[in-house]
């Protein structure tokens, strides 16, 4: 027998949203940064869990700097897995999932209703109001989304050490994370870069929408990168 709301009276409230579940990727000692003392996976995954959005955190470890990271998200509401093959197993779609006969990269068959926020930890400084808006774009029906700037350095095409061309920067654009995709979606293998994830899913065909993206999400690997998101976590810089 099916339920009715019979006039004049309300419906219960059920929350429908899709859980979500933020994978932070860390996959170069580069995540153990410290930026103003506190390492850089820590910032990235304290944004991710201020945001207000994410039911659960993983961190992903690349194998070399495992240890070091569980110490650095000790006092943290997350847990620290090895990165690699079915390193998100039990988040989505793995490859005991799929179709027999299909790549690494194939669409997965499952019908999984959850969404997962792959962030790179090297990215300490990106806003939670990016997680916002690439979450918000794939509840509105797109399978994946991510942040983006415009191009805005000059670069050339080049072949054996001679420029031979300008690229129109007006259809280029800079990747950034968090990125939010559908999990069925997620390839069975995710290496230590998310943004991998994206750049398979378009060479297999695959659509990704794209949300406008902050400066403040710059991949920190330098020291002028270090420097910079100092100054910028300080307040000294607004950017």
């Amino acid at each position: 027998m099916s339920a009715v709301a019979l006039p004049g009276t309300a419906e219960p409230s059920v929350d429908r949203r899709e859980p979500v579940v933020a994978a932070v990727v860390a996959g170069s000692a580069h995540a153990l940064t410290p930026v103003l003392g506190v390492p850089a996976v820590a910032r990235a995954v304290r944004t991710l869990l201020a945001s207000g959005l994410v039911d659960r955190v993983v961190v992903l470890a690349a194998p070399a700097q495992h240890r070091e990271l569980q110490q650095a998200c000790a006092a943290l509401p997350v847990s620290v897995r090895a990165a690699g093959q079915h390193a998100l197993r039990g988040v989505g779609a793995h490859a005991a999932q799929r179709s027999p006969g299909t790549g690494s990269d194939a669409v997965a068959t499952a019908s999984v209703q959850e969404i997962v926020l792959l962030h790179d930890a090297c990215r300490p400084l990106a806003p939670g109001a990016l997680a916002a808006a690439v979450v918000a774009a794939v509840r509105g029906g797109h399978g994946m989304a991510v942040p983006v700037l415009p191009l805005t350095d000059t670069v050339k095409r080049v072949r054996a050490g001679v420029v031979t061309g300008t690229p129109d920067r007006s259809q280029l654009r800079v990747l950034q994370t968090p990125l939010a995709v559908r999990a069925d979606l997620l390839p069975a293998e995710l290496g230590g870069d998310p943004l991998d994830v994206v750049r398979r899913h378009t060479a297999a065909g695959g659509a990704v929408h794209t949300v406008p993206g902050h400066p403040a999400a710059f991949a920190v690997h330098s020291p002028w990168d270090l420097e910079l998101a100092e100054l910028v976590a300080e307040g000294t810089i607004a950017l």
